[in-house]
């Protein structure tokens, strides 16, 4: 049976990783994740990390690794399929009776309509009858550039101008409907289209496929300012962060996020390409998590300064922190969002403003101090205990030193008593962590690789096979850069080579390379091999020079393989290859 990407997404946002392995083993917290000792090798000592974040785990000792499926399997010695229904009876979800298959062709038509609508809206807005649309985006500020760059089109005033182009091509109105670009009105059972009268904001996933847009309203009867894509099987707005496709290939550690699409854009254009947005929601918990997966170590949270704006910061805070990503606030001072402020004080001014945004822990502080009574000695008793456990989780010592003495004045404490209580729980958090890193050393580098067999033989290329593999995860859209300079018989080890095929396919075919997809492809030690491949890459930079330094590696060894062949050759073979090669020249 094969299980639609939504289906299994469904499967694990339903089985939170930790719920799931804290039913067989005690989990001990250590930072924003947890240890464990592994239930798959004998130790004392826990070098099994759930790692929040990702929703995944890897121990340090046997290389057990995979998400909260390839658990499930090696745990429950169950096959791909009996390890989904397990978790799907665990979270009351229906199994799919059959349709696998025809969930993957309804997601790719989906994908073309959607591609054939933001060609046909972009289009459109270079025309006669685009020229309101047009003319808004570049009173905003827009260059031409930057509206081709982000594929922003226009949705004119017509009821099936759209409809008739996609019914041109294929298209039912059925299918239309379900891509949300129509809807079937109640009366007379008509398709319409779904966007009108709006300047298109088309979302761009991290492959580069177009997933849904989103409309701003610029003339009719229409009240809603934005109108987005409905739910749909490619689509969902819990999950979609927009222009990440742009802000993973910044080169920057830290994200920033605005409420708006818009606001993302202007900083694009200003220089900033590290921005995102969510869109018609708040940050959810799969938002941080795929801000996480992208290799964001920080958040910038430039929200609007209106009430809306606070509590949406304040929210965005406690989801990022459960996922260890560090927060600041951008206090925005003299505008009301980020494409203002630009307008107003230029990029250099907000470069400024960025620089001085303030830790979300020194946000938190003062909420804390805001809730508590310190008059009493039990509300001040309250007070120490919660300033503690945040100012713990702070990795910087100088900042902890600024936030203790802080606290001290504050509460007319001794410094030292708060920094004895705090570096308590540093050491706690730090012990096991320091354990597991040890145990990797003295285990790990001499571990037989018993899923790929051959990676003894060739460690540099097998460097960079993995980096190349880690990097397409990473960034799938780099694919046809990396195609069009090596492929598959350049890897010399059948594992890596059978898994670069497969992620080629995939991403070629739009499809998700989440370690649930694999996981029917693979074995579950073959998913722990995999989870570490994409572990330790993340570990550097996304580079393009490391790319490159990755593909050369193995250029140099198809070299190598050429040149032993010719000489293995016998005097007919060479005759024969010297005269392939000059038909080819």
């Amino acid at each position: 049976m094969k299980l639609s990407e939504d289906f299994l997404s469904r499967i694990k946002d339903s089985n939170d990783i930790y719920d799931v392995i804290s039913n067989y083993v005690p989990l001990k917290k250590t930072g924003t994740d947890y240890v464990c000792n592994c239930p798959f090798h004998s130790e004392k000592t826990p070098s099994c990390h759930i790692y929040m974040s990702t929703q995944s785990f890897y121990c340090f000792g046997c290389g057990a690794a995979g998400d909260v499926i390839n658990f499930i399997r090696l745990y429950e010695h169950l096959g791909y399929v009996e390890a989904v229904r397990f978790l799907a009876q665990r979270a009351g979800i229906p199994m799919p009776d059959d349709g696998g298959e025809d969930g993957a062709r309804i997601r790719a038509r989906i994908l073309e309509m959607n591609r054939e609508a933001g060609k046909f809206y972009h289009k459109l807005l270079f025309s006669p009858q685009g020229k309101e649309g047009l003319d808004y985006l570049l009173g905003r500020g827009l260059t031409i550039h930057t509206i081709r760059l982000y594929g922003l089109g226009y949705a004119p005033n017509d009821w099936s101008l759209l409809r008739n182009h996609l019914n041109s091509l294929g298209f039912s109105d059925d299918e239309i409907v379900e891509a949300s670009l129509g809807v079937k009105s109640q009366k007379n059972n008509n398709t319409y289209d779904f966007f009108r009268y709006r300047v298109m904001f088309p979302f761009f996933d991290t492959r580069g496929n177009i997933v849904g847009f989103s409309g701003r309203v610029i003339g009719g009867d229409d009240t809603r300012k934005y109108l987005n894509t409905k739910a749909t099987p490619v689509y969902n707005k819990s999950t979609y962060l927009y222009s990440m496709n742009h802000a993973k290939n910044s080169g920057k550690s830290s994200l920033i996020m605005c409420e708006g699409n818009l606001d993302v854009i202007s900083m694009f254009q200003a220089g900033f390409t590290n921005a995102a947005a969510t869109c018609g929601t708040a940050i959810t918990d799969s938002h941080a998590r795929a801000i996480a997966n992208q290799n964001f170590k920080e958040v910038v949270l430039a929200y609007d300064s209106d009430d809306a704006g606070k509590k949406a910061t304040a929210r965005a805070i406690n989801i990022l922190d459960k996922v260890g990503i560090n927060t600041k606030i951008l206090q925005i001072k003299g505008a009301k969002d980020p494409d203002e402020f630009i307008k107003k004080y230029g990029s250099d001014a907000f470069s400024l403003q960025i620089d001085k945004a303030v830790p979300a822990m020194e946000f938190e502080l003062e909420k804390i101090k805001a809730e508590s009574d310190i008059t009493n000695p039990q509300g001040k008793a309250d007070f120490l205990k919660r300033c503690v456990a945040f100012i713990s989780t702070v990795h910087s010592p100088i900042d902890r030193a600024v936030y203790i003495a802080d606290v001290s004045t504050y509460c007319d404490i001794g410094r030292a008593t708060i920094e004895a209580s705090v570096e308590q729980a540093i050491r706690r958090q730090n012990r096991s962590r320091e354990n597991d890193m040890q145990q990797e050393i003295l285990s790990g580098a001499n571990r037989k690789d018993k899923v790929n067999p051959e990676a003894a033989k060739y460690p540099a290329e097998v460097e960079a096979e993995r980096g190349i593999i880690a990097y397409l995860f990473h960034s799938p859209d780099f694919l046809k850069k990396i195609t069009e300079k090596i492929t598959p018989d350049d890897f010399p080890t059948e594992f890596n080579r059978r898994l670069f095929i497969e992620l080629c396919i995939l991403i070629e075919g739009g499809e998700s390379t989440d370690l649930s997809v694999l996981g029917e492809s693979h074995e579950p030690n073959e998913i722990s091999a995999i989870t570490k491949i994409i572990k330790d890459g993340n570990t550097l930079p996304y580079s393009i020079d490391r790319l490159n330094d990755y593909i050369t590696n193995l250029l140099k060894f198809r070299e190598k393989k050429s040149q032993k062949e010719i000489k293995d050759m016998s005097a007919s073979e060479l005759l024969a290859y010297a005269n392939k090669m000059k038909e080819k020249k």
